[in-house]
């Protein structure tokens, strides 16, 4: 068997959703900034009359330029001479630089931002959060932390225990939020033929090994930092594209299953090229190796206005795909609720 997918398993991380869609505009805690042109001494006031205040934004015309930390400022100010030395300086001889994130960042990016800044001698409890440049409000670490967590949390109550991969509920989330955002993307629904004969054949033990071979090709050959893979049940998967080269990406993934599949079976099958097995009426026939069928649909979203509507949509490109022989991928053009046929 190849050994790229022997790492594959049921903890390989690409498993897990490729990412979170929430963003920090929901961390936004709105702090009134302060100009860089007050100076030490009355910044030191506003920190005395606001024992609760422990960050300031210093904020220029609507654009941050630094950062005041109460525990570093009092310090200096509070020393011996401090006040003397530095009561009438502008407050930019106290600021930090600023930690900038932009409000549509996704969560676990700002995670990874925040985690390469990180050091052992160095604590950001607090970022500012802006909006093409300008200022929004402070973020706070700990509320990032437990949002992700929150996510995870839900994430995991719906995955598929057989994978691991989201289940329905993430997947009708998912596409309800790109709707609503009005974003471009593309839908694939991935689905496995003959894998009833197989299963009949070598057992379920087997073809379980199958449906994590699928959901890990799929995991593989997506971007983790734009698209989302689903595992609806069974053997049918949902990916949702945002990545522009999906096409070739699927191309990929059959291009794999097709060289990877033959290992699943015994060398006499491997030789006549499928099994013997009875179809859905008892009758005996014979059955291809498995093979996979990816019907992909680009919802427009002025036309399709909730998850159920794109699920119809790419429900029917699977079908025609599966009307072909062996590993295809089927681009269905009807994009609205118009073009579904009830």
């Amino acid at each position: 068997m190849s050994s790229k997918i022997e790492t594959l398993g049921r903890n390989h991380p690409s498993i897990y959703p490729a990412r979170l869609s929430k963003t920090v505009a929901e961390l936004i805690t709105q702090v009134a900034p302060i100009s860089p042109s007050l100076t030490v001494a009355e910044v030191s006031d506003l920190f005395l009359k606001q024992p609760q205040l422990y960050y300031l934004p210093v904020v220029d015309y609507d654009i941050p330029v630094g950062m005041v930390y109460r525990l570093d400022f009092m310090n200096i100010f509070l020393s011996r001479y401090g006040r003397e030395l530095y009561s009438r300086k502008p407050i930019t001889a106290f600021m930090a630089e600023p930690f900038l994130i932009e409000q549509d960042t996704p969560l676990e990016d700002a995670s990874r931002l925040i985690t390469r800044r990180l050091d052992k001698c160095f604590e950001l409890p607090a970022f500012i959060i802006t909006w093409q440049g300008h200022y929004q409000g402070l973020g706070w670490m700990i509320d990032l932390l437990e949002k992700i967590t929150d996510l995870r949390i839900h994430s995991a109550r719906y995955a598929n225990p057989l994978t691991l991969l989201p289940g329905n509920v993430p997947i009708d989330e998912q596409i309800s939020e790109l709707l609503q955002a009005g974003r471009s993307f593309t839908v694939a629904y991935c689905d496995l033929d003959h894998f009833k004969p197989y299963n009949d054949v070598y057992g379920y033990e087997r073809g379980d090994r199958i449906i994590q071979l699928a959901g890990s090709l799929l995991s593989t050959y997506i971007d983790p930092e734009q698209d989302f893979v689903g595992h609806i049940g069974g053997d049918d998967f949902i990916v949702i594209f945002q990545s522009a080269n999906w096409r070739a990406r699927c191309e990929e993934v059959l291009q794999e299953f097709a060289q990877l599949i033959p290992d699943y079976y015994c060398a006499a099958d491997r030789e006549r090229g499928g099994i013997q097995s009875k179809d859905r009426q008892g009758q005996i026939t014979f059955f291809p190796l498995l093979s996979l069928s990816i019907g992909a649909v680009q919802p427009d979203p002025a036309r399709c206005h909730s998850h159920h509507q794109v699920a119809r949509l790419a429900s029917d490109a699977k079908h025609q795909a599966k009307r072909q022989t062996g590993n295809v991928l089927f681009i269905d053009q009807r994009r609205g609720n118009q073009d579904i046929r009830l």
